[in-house]
């Protein structure tokens, strides 16, 4: 999967087939053997270079490739082995994709957030045959002493409403105080793919704080060591997707952390 995710990442931004050709270095433009393509242990055996041309390549695929063991040893851990482990490795795979995506191009592939929205809609349909209607969102309205109505709907499609008008609310505001844009549409639909998986809650709403205050500490550092001024855009999808990792993995742990730190709980 780790090898996959690199494909993807190199060939999705510039619309390029992820089956044909096959992987091939970039230099000499050679055809890759299965001994240049052992997850992180070709990296290290042919220290970083093509085999067949001698030119180094990126430590990024090893990186990737390590990244992705890690997570899918930590699906197996965290909910283990089920279909919940399964569909939270498919997401974070998502994420990662995401992640170097934005930082290189600035853009983030619909079709990995349509994959992350669906994979919420999957757990909120489970959460729903498990639990019935104690997994929905309930709304309680009374119209009158003798008119009262209670609506049920699904936690998946609220979260994705809540996470996508959040930030649409944010993007509009931002962009009338510094007078240009301030947020991608991709962040926005990011976000309500996330709200899809962790619900229009106080998960979210970590999320939401974490990816802030990430991006936060990321934009002073940069602005530290000279790589941006303060008018630089930085990608946000990259710290949205961290989050999106920490959440889908601890959000059960970080959640009262976060929140105990804002709100009194």
């Amino acid at each position: 999967m780790g090898s996959f995710l690199n494909v993807v990442i190199f060939r999705l931004p510039r619309r390029e087939s992820l089956i044909s050709p096959p992987s091939r270095c970039l230099s000499c433009g050679q055809r890759l053997g299965v001994v240049d393509l052992v997850p992180v242990l070709s990296y290290i055996a042919l220290l970083g270079r093509c085999r067949h041309c001698g030119r180094r390549y990126s430590p990024r695929y090893m990186f990737v490739e390590l990244a992705t063991g890690l997570c899918a040893l930590g699906a197996w851990h965290v909910f283990g082995p089920n279909l919940r482990a399964v569909l939270g490795f498919v997401a974070v795979s998502c994420l990662i994709v995401i992640f170097f995506i934005d930082l290189d191009h600035f853009i983030i592939p619909d079709e990995a957030v349509a994959i992350i929205a669906g994979v919420g809609v999957v757990l909120d349909v489970m959460r729903m045959l498990e639990r019935g209607g104690q997994a929905m969102v309930v709304f309680d309205e009374r119209l009158s002493a003798a008119v009262h109505y209670t609506v049920l709907l699904p936690r998946s499609l609220v979260g994705a409403a809540v996470g996508a008008g959040l930030f649409v609310a944010i993007a509009f505001v931002a962009e009338r105080l510094f007078r240009r844009p301030a947020m991608g549409w991709g962040d926005v639909k990011l976000a309500g793919a996330m709200g899809a998986i962790l619900g229009p809650g106080f998960q979210f709403l970590t999320f939401f704080l974490l990816a802030v205050v990430t991006g936060a500490v990321v934009g002073v550092v940069c602005m530290l060591v000279g790589s941006c001024g303060r008018r630089d855009y930085l990608p946000f999808g990259p710290m949205l997707a961290a989050s999106g990792v920490a959440m889908i993995y601890f959000g059960d742990v970080l959640t009262p952390a976060v929140m105990s730190r804002f709100l009194v709980m």
